[in-house]
């Protein structure tokens, strides 16, 4: 057989034929680029997240999940928009079992796990909740990627209650557009460091921060004096000192003064 020839078929491409001799058999071979269903990894539920109680299928990596839709409506319009109810008497194009279940791309199933148990807060033996900086950061994109503005204000929260850097602190803020008003600490504690601002800081404020932070350095270093001036206020003297220049030059309202109780 000429393999040549214009009229070759796809068939002819997907199989080819032996010569016509006693005993020859067909051959036939996969194309290159194209899997066998035995070549795909084999589907695990995962033991936690694959809910009896679910209605929706939701596969990332090589893990299925079995969700709640109402909670993920809920919460991302997202997936509001990608998985429509379920009405009465009627199945969903994908996700209704583990054979056709809701693929999400460009998702790992570690940062997927370490979101669920802030997108699903009332479910009883919830696992451990999400805690350090890189997993909160974890769920801090995964939330913004799918819009989910509640766990994004959780995840928020429990970041500004960590211990972070001011300068990291406020370029994560940036990155994902968060509550300004909670910089005010972090810009007030970069006025009061002695050391100079490097380069590398520089680029991690930005420059429209670190306009401003330049300024209310300057501004602090006027009010308190030198160094040694420095070392005769009180902690609350400095601290005051740089909320009230932290306001005036990033227009903040400096946070209440806890008045201790009688």
């Amino acid at each position: 057989m000429d393999l040549d020839t214009p009229s070759t078929t796809q068939s002819d491409v997907l199989k080819v034929v032996a010569p016509d001799v006693k005993g020859s058999k067909t051959s036939s071979f996969k194309p290159r680029g194209r899997k066998s269903p035995s070549d795909h990894p084999r589907l695990k539920r995962h033991k936690r997240w694959y809910m009896y109680d679910g209605n929706i299928v939701i596969q990332v990596e090589n893990t299925l999940f079995r969700l709640k839709l109402s909670v993920l409506h809920e919460n991302s319009p997202i997936l509001r928009n990608i998985i429509p109810p379920i009405t009465t008497g009627s199945l969903p194009i994908v996700g209704y079992n583990d054979r056709r279940p809701l693929i999400l791309h460009e998702v790992s199933e570690l940062d997927f796990v370490r979101l669920l148990p802030i997108l699903y807060l009332e479910e009883p033996q919830s696992p451990k909740k999400p805690s350090t900086i890189h997993e909160l950061l974890s769920v801090l994109k995964l939330a913004t990627n799918f819009q989910m503005e509640r766990v994004r204000n959780i995840a928020m929260t429990h970041l500004h209650e960590l211990s972070i850097d001011p300068i990291r602190k406020i370029a994560i803020w940036e990155e994902f557009h968060l509550d300004p008003d909670l910089l005010f600490p972090s810009f007030a504690a970069l006025c009061q460091r002695s050391e100079p601002l490097t380069l590398p800081m520089t680029m991690s404020l930005g420059i429209r921060n670190f306009t401003k932070v330049a300024a209310s350095r300057d501004l602090y270093r006027q009010r308190v004096g030198c160094c040694g001036c420095r070392k005769s206020l009180t902690v609350e003297e400095s601290q005051a000192i740089a909320d009230e220049i932290v306001a005036a030059v990033f227009a903040k309202r400096p946070p209440p003064i806890e008045k201790p109780m009688l």
